[in-house]
């Protein structure tokens, strides 16, 4: 059930609310879910919808008026919750893996590069950097 969820709402030719709705899901399965089936394309995602946020945000107005503005802002919106909710299963399996088996599973200085500091606040262990924020 959790690999045809993973395969098919994670496809890239699904609408936006499909791969939100599957991230969500896939993170309410729990740290393995995740590792197995996020993780791997998280990087991918990640990056594409970024570029995805520049092209919207550096386009400038359309002829086509109010309308083109608002589903413009919807396009956004839609973005956004897509992090969100892959940073809300990154945060199940960062809290909830040792650091010793996330070590031999993830390539931090990759997932560093993409999400940068957001995932300061999801590490188990408590930084000066992170006392500093709170």
């Amino acid at each position: 059930v959790v690999r045809l969820l993973a395969t098919q709402a994670l496809r890239h030719d699904r609408p936006r609310a499909t791969q939100y709705g599957g991230i969500c899901a896939l993170g309410m399965f729990g740290p393995r879910a995740v590792d197995a089936f996020l993780l791997p394309a998280a990087r991918g995602y990640w990056v594409r919808w970024e570029e995805e946020m520049d092209e919207l945000s550096s386009s400038g107005p359309t002829p086509g008026g109010r309308g083109d503005a608002a589903s413009k802002a919807a396009k956004m919106n839609e973005l956004s919750m897509c992090q969100q909710a892959m940073l809300d299963a990154m945060r199940v399996f960062l809290q909830e893996v040792s650091p010793a088996e996330q070590a031999g599973r993830v390539d931090g200085e990759s997932l560093s590069d993409v999400f940068g500091e957001r995932l300061i606040p999801m590490l188990p262990e408590r930084s000066d950097y992170m006392l500093s924020v709170l």
